[in-house]
């Protein structure tokens, strides 16, 4: 197993799941990120953190992830933004390998954002978690029958969709499973603050789930060794590729949607012509 896939097997093959900012409250996302992984085939343990709550649909909920008795593999951050530091430091004193931070109010939202953001990046990595966000939806893994994404788990299949846009990443699989597509893996990257595009694209190459990836991109945070990994692996795996951002006003949205540079189109275009990723309009 290589060194990506095995940071990253906590997060898309975990047996227990803890949820920081569980709610009993429909509507909130606390609530949906419970109800989803209990009412679609989850088959791990799910532990709700809310320290004002002592269940929370059915389960016994806990004031900390520290007060759960049992290892957690996987993290799932719903708390404000603020406290996210503060979590991050907990999950690291259990013991807990990856999260996944829906959690927004990150560098996307400004200069305090951005500083904020920082501080978690550098908390995660001094305690070796690897993490998904923040300011996303989620994911969807076929394999650890996890979803935190979707009312309805999408169909199981051979292709890994990577969206930076939680919203267009969910239509798209809801358009993917209408049509009899299935998914391996559905991951909403948000910020890529720790976990990057290429770490990603990384991964799904060497997941034997995978035989086809698809991403939608607004910008790149290591746009270099993400061309350079695309063109070792489209050998093995067809990877198609819609790009946001290429208007000036697409450009700005992008910006204040994951805090992404959009970049040249020419570019852009030029590069995937060189390395042969397939570009859909």
């Amino acid at each position: 197993m290589s060194n990506i896939q095995e940071q990253l097997e906590p997060i898309f093959k975990p047996e227990s799941i803890a949820i920081l900012g569980a709610s009993d409250r429909p509507g909130k996302w606390g609530y949906g990120i419970v109800k989803r992984p209990l009412n679609t085939g989850f088959t791990g343990t799910i532990y709700p953190v809310n320290p004002n709550k002592k269940d929370i649909l059915g389960l016994p909920s806990y004031r900390s992830i520290l007060d759960i008795p049992h290892h957690v593999d996987l993290a799932i951050m719903v708390a404000p933004a603020a406290t996210t530091h503060k979590l991050m430091r907990e999950c690291i004193t259990k013991g807990v390998k990856g999260a996944v931070v829906i959690s927004a109010g990150f560098a996307e939202a400004g200069k305090e954002g951005k500083a904020l953001q920082d501080e978690l990046v550098r908390i995660a990595r001094q305690g070796k978690i690897r993490f998904v966000g923040p300011n996303c939806m989620g994911i969807w893994s076929a394999a650890g029958k996890l979803n935190l994404c979707f009312e309805q788990a999408p169909k199981s299949g051979a292709i890994a969709f990577v969206s930076q846009s939680g919203t267009f990443g969910g239509y798209l699989s809801e358009i993917a499973t209408a049509k009899g597509y299935g998914l391996s893996k559905f991951i909403s990257i948000g910020n890529q603050a720790d976990i990057t595009a290429s770490e990603y694209l990384e991964y799904l190459a060497g997941d034997n789930d995978t035989k086809v990836i698809v991403l939608y991109m607004e910008g790149f945070k290591d746009g270099k060794r993400f061309f350079q990994l695309a063109r070792e692996i489209i050998r093995a795996k067809p990877i198609i590729i819609f790009k946001g951002g290429i208007t000036a006003a697409g450009s700005r949205a992008t910006l204040s949607h994951t805090a992404s540079l959009a970049g040249s189109e020419d570019v852009f275009e030029g590069m995937c012509r060189q390395v042969g990723l397939i570009r859909a309009s």
